[in-house]
């Protein structure tokens, strides 16, 4: 199976179930648009091989309450191949899946929705102009025990950057495409505002491949820990991926 570049030198492998584009279009979306590493014209399913002892993830890219009960199906066929654990990501909020999600809070529109102890995380799409919006994001979701996790976009439309933000962004390759990255003083400046408030950034100011981050690793034990003290969790459901337990059903 060939590797998603980005994960190189790190314990998860992608597991993508859905063909085609996502059909939430999320705006910028890396995964729509031909700029995702690999065709999306077939399913993306590891073998024992690529998954034993490993994290897999679902959905990179694409959403898994999208074509739901065939991810979860898959989902458990790799625990049962030998992965270490599953994790999902939708930026729809149902949250009734048999482990951690990672919750993008604002694909399309922000949402301000309460989250469970499983949602390992959940990642802000920021930039360096909205701050009203995203700090908005940070207030609400900074009321829970999962944390918060900045994902700076890169914008291929140059016009989607405000003129007057430009110079804080520079066109560079981003894991395989190029595209416009806010630089390393723009980020660092943006991440100064949370200081002291449990908020991590995806990836590095000077890096965006996941063997520099490692936020999804221990993220994931992370959020599995805090199931074993959350009331009426399944935890075994959990960690086995054998079916929905009743409080995430």
């Amino acid at each position: 199976m060939a590797e998603n570049p980005k994960l190189a030198g790190t314990n998860i492998v992608d597991c993508i179930p859905q063909t085609g584009e996502c059909p939430n279009h999320c705006a910028e979306c890396f995964y729509n648009g031909g700029r995702f590493y690999r065709t999306l014209d077939e399913p993306l399913i590891p073998d024992a091989a690529d998954v034993a002892g490993k994290l897999v993830r679902m959905n990179s890219g694409h959403d898994s309450n999208i074509s739901r009960q065939l991810v979860v199906a898959v989902a458990c066929e790799m625990r049962r191949r030998g992965a270490a654990g599953v994790f999902f990501n939708t930026s729809i909020p149902n949250f009734a899946f048999p482990g951690p999600v990672v919750f993008t809070c604002n694909g399309r529109e922000p949402l301000f929705v309460d989250i469970p102890p499983h949602v390992m995380f959940v990642r802000v799409r920021c930039n360096t102009w909205d701050m009203t919006g995203q700090d908005a994001l940070v207030e609400h979701y900074g009321k829970f025990a999962a944390p918060i996790v900045m994902t700076f976009m890169g914008y291929y439309n140059r016009e989607s950057v405000p003129e007057a933000e430009r110079p804080k962004y520079r066109w560079k390759v981003h894991v395989t495409n190029p595209y416009w990255r806010p630089t390393e003083a723009a980020i660092l400046e943006v991440m100064g505002r949370y200081e002291g408030r449990g908020v991590r950034m995806c990836g590095t100011p000077a890096s965006s491949f996941c063997r520099d981050c490692l936020n999804c690793e221990h993220l994931y034990w992370a959020a599995m820990r805090r199931c074993c003290y959350a009331p009426g969790y399944n935890v075994a459901g959990l960690s086995a991926h054998n079916d929905i337990g009743p409080a995430l059903g």
